[in-house]
């Protein structure tokens, strides 16, 4: 398929790429800036998630970050991201339970698990990373791309009541949120009649599912924790002149969660200390790391201020036997997913292992070798024959990639 030509920062920065990635680069930009992203009259911008006709707001932000840095420096860009958030203001605003949203109010729908689901809600998911991953990008955009466009008196009426909400569920009614769906996958639907597993009151934030959309074990999701005590600290910081009591709000929310993830969410391994992925408040824990981030892998290392011994032992976990969704083949080792099953790496978690441990050139290309040969870059692979693979068209595992390309200029 022809596209026309992206932006000009785009191209100048494709073309200072190394030539061998430059086809890759640009196939997944214009899958996103041609394909995904859905420009309203209003301004807003709807991104597809890729071959499912609905936005993700977790996903929709790993998508946009690479050009974030960009923004700057070319006005489209900066319209473009301005755009994304004001769609992601606008379905939270609806519904800040959902996790996938559709462009229209036309009912579509995974699934309808909710008498009173919205006709905008494509999936009504209660995943924590939706409000941190809204979060880090808006962060993001005012760090990097030095706008603060995007925060309007809708934007901070939000933000408020995000703040209403996670405070809400680090007490969690257990009759709140149930999630059942009939002749569906485990993984798919929340536990204990729908419930999902007894716990207890700790400081972290309750959820119900993963990154993955797949079900918690246990439902103190570590990772989307650690993730949103950092984007809180972040805004604190940003307002913390231009809006000091919800800065000091948010600055202590953060610091409650902060403090539980060191008391709740350490575990010892063979007398080493880790991050478990998910905890029950009284003790229990899961122990495994998940390609779909935020991770372990992806926050850790922004908590390593606070134990940067146990971020390391983490990261050695996450890629190694002991994680496992850790697979090794022929053609490939990574991080895979419960979603997608045995010896299914995705390439998020090559991308993600060049960004966090600075093996940027080896991860790029490990998952240049393992594209097929329509160019694009799939949800997953399999580690013994990348021909077999999940996902036709996955723009938030392109756009990662992007990141880590651009990551070597």
């Amino acid at each position: 398929m022809s596209y026309p030509a992206l932006p000009k920062v785009l191209e100048e920065t494709i073309a200072l790429c190394r030539p061998e990635s430059q086809p890759l680069i640009r196939n997944a930009l214009n899958h996103l800036w041609f394909d995904a992203c859905k420009r309203n009259e209003d301004g807003s911008v709807f991104v597809q998630t890729g071959d499912i006709p609905a936005m993700w707001i977790r996903d929709s932000t790993w998508q946009v970050m690479p050009l974030v840095q960009l923004a700057a420096s070319d006005r489209e860009i900066t319209e473009l991201i301005l755009g994304v958030i004001k769609s992601q203001v606008k379905y939270l605003s609806i519904d800040p339970y959902a996790n996938a949203f559709n462009h229209e109010p036309n009912g579509a729908c995974w699934h309808k698990d909710f008498e009173d689901q919205s006709p905008w809600v494509f999936e009504r998911k209660w995943e924590l990373d939706s409000i941190s991953g809204f979060l880090a990008l808006s962060n993001s955009f005012e760090v990097l791309g030095g706008s603060e466009g995007h925060l309007t008196p809708a934007w901070f009426d939000l933000f408020e009541r995000i703040l209403d909400l996670i405070e809400a569920e680090q007490n969690h009614d257990p009759t709140s949120y149930r999630f059942v769906r009939s002749n569906a996958p485990a993984h798919d639907y929340l536990s204990h009649d729908g419930f999902g597993a007894p716990f207890e009151p700790c400081g972290l934030v309750w959820d119900a599912f993963r990154p993955s959309d797949d079900a918690c074990e246990l439902p103190f999701h570590v990772p989307s924790n650690m993730h949103l005590a950092v984007e809180l600290s972040n805004f604190a910081a940003l307002r913390r002149k231009s809006h000091p009591e919800l800065a000091k709000r948010a600055a202590r929310v953060s610091k409650t969660i902060g403090r539980a993830i060191k008391k709740h969410a350490l575990v010892k391994v063979n007398g080493r200390k880790l991050f478990a992925y998910e905890v029950d408040g009284k003790g229990g824990s899961v122990l495994m790391d998940d390609a779909n981030y935020p991770n372990l892998v992806s926050v850790a290392h922004s908590l390593s201020r606070l134990d940067r011994k146990t971020a390391s032992n983490t990261v050695k976990f996450v890629y190694s036997p002991e994680n496992p969704w850790f697979f090794s083949g022929s053609y490939a080792s990574g991080v895979g997913s419960p979603h997608t099953g045995k010896d299914m790496v995705w390439p998020l978690s090559l991308a993600m292992r060049g960004l966090v441990t600075g093996e940027m050139r080896e991860n790029r290309e490990l998952i240049e070798r393992t594209v097929t040969p329509d160019l694009n870059i799939h949800e997953s692979f399999n580690v013994n024959d990348p021909s077999q693979f999940t996902r036709e068209w996955f723009s938030w595992a392109e756009m990662t990639y992007v990141e880590l390309a651009f990551s070597e200029l």
